[in-house]
């Protein structure tokens, strides 16, 4: 049986190239490919076409949308988020984006290889201390309090570096995408949090971090 080609798309170098090295020991996977940003996700799909791709949601450029762009051109692909946010929401985002697993950065490699067995037999896998979370945050009906946003991984960046005053064009050199795209999410934004301008999604983000504080 030959092997299961697989790509790693993380910026962090070391972290990177340690799952190559892992992966590359098992007899059962052939790595094909490595990549730091959301373009080098796309452009690897493309041009090696893995059976299995781990990507970082937390990288240069967007990989929500890198994603989805995969899915709509590789249908078959497995593809594993591996982030280290344990937030339900950047959690649910990928899935809906279109990947076949969550998995908690701090997992072992036993975990990652069980996320990729168990998408590869057409399963949906979630890092188990995350699944509960989700489990219980889905059965929870929203809070109207609360506004019930619910931002992407992407959205919620856009909103850290806002809260630190950045301009969009600031924000577009962090986050390594265009300023019009910047614009774009806080159109978004304000559209979720029902505010007229940038100081009101500030204001609306941390009364809404206020709420879920006082509640916990």
């Amino acid at each position: 049986m030959a092997p299961t080609s697989i790509a790693f798309i993380d910026d962090h170098p070391i972290l990177r190239q340690g799952l190559i090295e892992i992966f590359d020991a098992y007899d059962e996977y052939v790595v094909v490919g490595g990549g730091s940003c959301a373009a080098d996700a796309v452009c690897i799909a493309e041009q090696q076409s893995p059976e299995v791709m781990i990507i970082d949601l937390l990288m240069p450029g967007d990989a929500l949308e890198a994603i989805a762009r995969i899915r709509m051109k590789s249908p078959s692909m497995v593809i594993i988020a591996f982030s280290a946010s344990d937030r339900v929401d950047h959690a649910i985002n990928s899935l809906e984006a279109g990947a076949n697993g969550y998995v908690l950065k701090g997992s072992t490699a036993a975990d990652l290889r069980e996320a990729i067995v168990s998408a590869m037999q057409g399963a949906t896998f979630v890092t188990p201390s995350l699944a509960s979370k989700m489990i219980t945050a889905l059965r929870t009906p929203p809070s109207r309090s609360a506004g019930g946003a619910r931002l992407s991984v992407r959205e919620d960046q856009v909103v850290r570096l806002l809260m630190k005053g950045f301009s969009n064009k600031t924000i577009a050199n962090e986050l390594q995408v265009s300023e019009k795209t910047v614009k774009h999410y806080m159109t978004l934004l304000m559209q979720k949090l029902d505010a007229r301008n940038r100081v009101e999604v500030v204001l609306a983000v941390q009364k809404l971090e206020q709420k879920y504080s006082d509640r916990n």
